[in-house]
């Protein structure tokens, strides 16, 4: 009866360190996702916008990011003059 009873308990242990284990390797996983998503500022209206939402545009050589196609048309139009 006592090995049963080792048995049993020795099983829930290592469910246990295993559930454990599992859930922190997708919290360090979702974690480094998150970090990749830089925050860029449109220089039109100062709004901080991420890195891939943003309208991107290369002008004169130097690459700027934006919040709106209205902000980057706006900036477009005011370094031609």
């Amino acid at each position: 009866m006592r090995l049963l009873i080792f048995i049993l308990l020795g099983y829930l242990l290592y469910r246990t360190v295993r559930r454990y284990l599992r859930s922190g390797q997708t919290l360090e996983h979702h974690e480094s996702s998150e970090a990749i998503d830089e925050m860029v500022q449109d220089p039109v209206c100062k709004t901080y916008v991420p890195v891939r939402e943003a309208e991107k545009r290369v002008i004169n050589g130097k690459r700027y990011y934006f919040c709106s196609k209205k902000c980057a048309d706006e900036f477009q139009h005011q370094s031609k003059s």
